[in-house]
């Protein structure tokens, strides 16, 4: 049987240089460095034109350093050079890129593209071995940095090797050895996705319930990404987000204004929290299309009215409503301008929560610019300004694995404190979460983080 090894995130370089099959100084030099590098385990891309080299890198997201010939098809301009430079720093901030150059050629290297790149390579004035080393350690370096904090700590567990002495029960895998079904599903997932299904008990990896380690840095950092005070990660889908803020928002007899569009776990939260709620009824055309509620509907006066007809808000119960929930987008694909949504709503309740569980993309795209409940720069959202909640199904329309979800908080009038916020996070998350819903969030946020994730 032929031993087949584990996809690993091998080292990848893409050398452009025109002089690649020359019989030349730098020819030999270029084909010789290439060499080296193959041989410490880096997978050399050859390209001898700017043309070739753009559209590898477009198409190849492995790329961990580009090595660029400066004087690209003897262009005394460098516009060739800079093109390429360009099209790097359009998909990557962080990429290491090196200019290969001689010391004569140093002093037509614009500021521009200084800026753009990060260190030079003198050819013909260092060994291949020496110039090979200070590319694999830039490789490496990349390498520490692009992984978010939690998935990045994951991996590095992973390459520790160390037996599992704890639940989950299949021990990393390895029972699922002991029979020929068993075998059959795991290799069909492959070893990576066992070893890496943990328990809490592996400390270094932190805790969701209390929000530690890596998995509370990667919180931190998806917080920064979807432009939240706070962000939470949720392994059991948009469905618990809606329940963990309406169960920390409201409790019995409390009225909640809710968008009779709403998803079914809203219905299930308020039965669970004994709220009252008090329906806003949302547009639908004769086509049958379900679209915003309007906006004469979310005055005070019309808010005040429709609370007076309820037939549930009984004598007794304060009318003041506590929480708003507003489908957005809606599942018919129209969205609300969120900043006027506050401004008409936020005038009755102190806390908004929007539904996006179809919407998790939208920040990353200027057309919808003020639509989305994370709309504009946190430092910006202060307590004069409604509490905004957002779920997020990261699953549905990123790139996370089923029942991924967030919930994105950006505290105003009457927040809520972390404290009591995850009691009610606790009371629906599993103490056995699945670790690889977690680094796929945490994956999901890094993918949007950066200029590949814009239009």
């Amino acid at each position: 049987m032929t031993y087949k090894p584990q996809r690993r995130l091998g080292m990848k370089a893409l050398l452009i240089h025109e002089e690649l099959s020359a019989k030349t100084a730098a020819g030999r030099a270029v084909r010789e460095l290439a060499e080296v590098l193959e041989g410490r385990q880096v997978e050399v891309i050859l390209a001898q034109s700017a043309l070739d080299a753009i559209a590898i890198i477009h198409s190849d997201p492995m790329v961990q350093c580009v090595l660029l010939d400066w004087d690209l098809n003897l262009d005394d301009s460098h516009e060739i050079a800079m093109s390429v430079l360009d099209a790097v720093r359009e998909r990557s901030e962080a990429v290491p890129i090196f200019l290969l150059a001689d010391r004569s050629s140093a002093a037509t290297i614009a500021l521009d593209a200084m800026q753009k790149s990060d260190d030079f390579i003198w050819l013909l004035e260092d060994t291949s071995v020496f110039i090979g080393g200070r590319i694999i350690a830039a490789i490496q370096r990349y390498r520490d940095e692009v992984l978010p904090p939690m998935f990045g700590a994951l991996v590095r567990f992973s390459q520790v090797y160390e037996y599992s002495w704890h639940t989950p029960g299949h021990t990393g895998g390895t029972a699922f050895l002991k029979s020929t079904v068993g075998r059959a599903f795991f290799d069909f997932f492959g070893e990576n996705l066992f070893r890496s299904d943990l328990s809490i008990s592996v400390g270094e990896l932190g805790s969701l319930l209390d929000h530690s380690g890596p998995i509370g840095a990667s919180e931190v950092y998806a917080a920064r990404v979807f432009g939240a005070h706070r962000t939470y990660h949720v392994t059991n889908g948009s469905s618990t987000s809606n329940r963990v803020i309406l169960m920390a928002s409201v409790t019995r007899g409390q009225v909640t204004l809710c968008d009779r569009n709403c998803h079914k776990s809203v219905e299930h939260a308020m039965t669970m929290s004994g709220a009252i709620p008090t329906y806003l009824l949302p547009l639908r055309n004769h086509y049958g299309l379900i679209g915003p509620i309007p906006p004469q509907h979310l005055t005070v006066e019309a808010i005040r009215e429709s609370i007076v007809n309820n037939p549930l808000v009984s004598e007794g119960i304060d009318p003041t409503p506590m929480h708003a929930i507003v489908t957005n987008s809606t599942y018919d694909g129209l969205c609300y301008n969120v900043s006027r949504v506050e401004e008409l709503l936020g005038a009755s309740v102190d806390r908004l929560h929007f539904d996006e569980a179809w919407f998790g993309y939208a920040r990353f795209n200027p057309i919808y610019r003020e639509r989305f409940a994370m709309h504009g720069e946190p430092a910006d959202h202060g307590p004069n300004r409604p509490t905004v909640f957002a779920t997020q199904s990261t699953h549905k329309l990123l790139a996370a694995l089923s029942q991924a979800s967030m919930i994105h908080i950006r505290d105003g009038r009457r927040p809520i404190d972390h404290a009591r916020f995850n009691e009610s996070f606790m009371m629906h998350a599993s103490t056995s979460p699945n670790y690889a819903i977690i680094a796929s969030n945490d994956v999901s946020a890094a993918m949007m983080d950066g200029p590949a994730a814009r239009p």
